[in-house]
């Protein structure tokens, strides 16, 4: 069974934006595929280790794994309705600068 994967508006904009013949397209087509057979490919963040801005920003958070795109690129997502009415949704796709910059590394 298929698990929806959905996105933020943020998300969205960036992945309708991009060029459809791109690599990074590709890429993210490709994990937004894969995450409907197995939502839990990604890494789990530590919940203590999640920036407060992202908390902020999500209230309703409750989890956190990550993604690696490529060498430049990371995703964010989360898992929701588990066990039951499972699915998944990408918080942000953003580049690797950017990932270590809201993570404080």
């Amino acid at each position: 069974m298929k698990i929806p994967v959905n996105g933020t508006p943020e998300f969205s904009k960036l992945y309708q934006t991009l060029d459809k013949n791109s690599s990074l397209y590709k890429e993210i087509d490709a994990i937004l595929e894969g995450l409907t057979e197995n939502p839990c490919m990604g890494d789990l963040i530590e919940f203590k280790r999640i920036p407060k801005s992202l908390k902020k920003k999500y209230p309703d958070l409750k989890n956190l794994l990550i993604l690696r795109v490529n060498l430049d690129w990371r995703m964010l997502y989360t898992l929701k309705g588990f066990p039951n009415n499972k699915s998944v949704y990408v918080l942000i796709a953003m580049p690797h600068k950017e990932y270590d910059e809201l993570f404080g590394y």
